[in-house]
């Protein structure tokens, strides 16, 4: 039996450091919790079960918002994220497909949705992106999907569906273990605002890290509300990162006292 706790951190005008207070348990589940992640509002968590669907907590009030139940033979493989900007919830099925649905949506059936060649990796969102989020496979492959509750189904990304696609950064005897969005100072030449990061291991356990700077491209002339156009895909910097060092030796007991 699994249970989902929260801490609530102390206000910094109560004191100068922050602290952990009680645990507060907001849900017990019998079945498998695939992932939380943060929802629509600051004081939501939205909890992605494999057999149950999805569902929106108060993590306040412990009490259950919403939720969405699949039918039986959908398999949710990642958590669902809550977008804020186009008020959708996205979510990953048998590690292959991304599907979505509306905030006011009764019922999801889980369905249709986008079809990708490698597995994914990871979904992030990024303010930068606007109504639009990445999709990162494991080899290293990104593609920026715009929200919608109604995505084409058994549609490729790069067909309709994908704004920007950008190739695999991981070679053929390598894995893209873990990816994220990366804010970069807007002040700094040559400006671009975000960067992909992807770290990398080989089939030997070497280790590397991707960078790929991402510029935003914007329509219309709606300034900073303009929607997203597409994304310039730069070409990615890839670093060698040192191996990590050998475990200490085990501790040996204390010598029997004579």
């Amino acid at each position: 039996r699994l249970q989902l706790r929260t801490r609530f951190t102390a206000s910094w005008a109560r004191c100068m450091r922050p602290t952990l207070g009680t645990p507060v348990r907001i849900l017990s589940s019998p079945t498998r919790v695939v992932g939380v992640s943060a929802g629509l509002n600051p004081d939501e968590l939205v909890v992605t079960q494999a057999a149950q669907g999805v569902a929106v907590y108060n993590v306040v009030s412990r009490a259950r918002i919403t939720a969405w139940s699949l039918p039986a033979e959908v398999r949710l493989s990642h958590a669902a994220i809550a977008h804020a900007s186009s008020r959708c919830y996205l979510a990953v099925r048998d590690r292959s497909s991304l599907f979505g649905w509306g905030e006011a949506q009764a019922e999801v059936s889980g369905g249709g949705g986008l079809a990708f060649e490698a597995p994914i990796l990871v979904v992030l969102q990024s303010p930068a992106l606007r109504d639009a989020v990445a999709a990162v496979g494991v080899d290293g492959s990104a593609s920026i999907i715009r929200c919608s509750a109604t995505m084409p189904a058994a549609q490729k990304p790069a067909a309709t569906g994908a704004v920007s696609s950008a190739a695999a950064t991981a070679s053929d005897d390598q894995l893209a273990m873990w990816a994220a969005l990366l804010p970069l100072p807007t002040g700094l030449p040559p400006h671009h605002p975000l960067a992909l990061l992807a770290l990398l291991r080989s089939r030997a356990g070497a280790l590397s890290l991707s960078v790929r700077a991402l510029a935003p491209q914007l329509s219309g002339s709606g300034g900073g509300k303009a929607p997203l156009a597409s994304v310039v895909f730069f070409s990615p910097l890839t670093m060698p990162l040192p191996p990590p060092p050998p475990p200490p030796p085990p501790l040996r007991p204390p010598p029997p006292p004579p």
